[in-house]
């Protein structure tokens, strides 16, 4: 059964999918629905992304104030920390290690946090040559010039 409407071209003939036959009514339901699912699973997906990189963001700057700039690698370096705040820089530097570089090759990211993981380890455990080692990996240009973002 064919019934014409107003606009030419259109008509509210049921719609076959598989086996079934959909009315027109339905047919249009189906594809809304299917239209927001879309969507929210789009803005979804988009507002997880920022959340992880606003995550990442938030502990490179905590890591960088904390760590580099409010000078508690300096203090571990010169022997002047206690054990709570060579522990301290031990984490800070996991938790940099944990997330995603800015910029740059993973790989690189990892090797250099990594490196700065280890020798806060062997600062924090005194073992020997555990200063220049320390120094030597918490060289920030060789970090910003590869990963530093904006």
């Amino acid at each position: 059964m064919i019934q014409a409407t107003s606009a030419p071209g259109l008509c509210r003939e049921p719609t076959m999918r598989g086996s079934q036959t959909f009315p027109p009514e339905e047919t249009g339901l189906m594809r809304m629905w299917l239209i927001t699912a879309g969507v929210l699973g789009l803005t979804l997906a988009a507002v997880t992304g920022v959340a992880l990189a606003d995550k990442n963001e938030d502990t490179i700057k905590k890591v960088m104030k904390i760590a580099m700039k409010g000078g508690l690698t300096k203090k571990v370096m010169s022997g002047k920390a206690d054990e709570k705040q060579k522990q301290e820089l031990v984490t800070l530097f996991k938790e940099l290690a944990a997330v995603s570089p800015p910029k740059g090759d993973p790989s690189s990211w990892k090797a250099k946090t990594g490196a700065l993981v280890t020798a806060a380890e062997a600062a924090a455990e005194d073992k020997p040559g555990a200063v220049p080692q320390l120094k030597n990996a918490s060289n920030c240009k060789a970090c910003h010039d590869s990963h530093k973002g904006k």
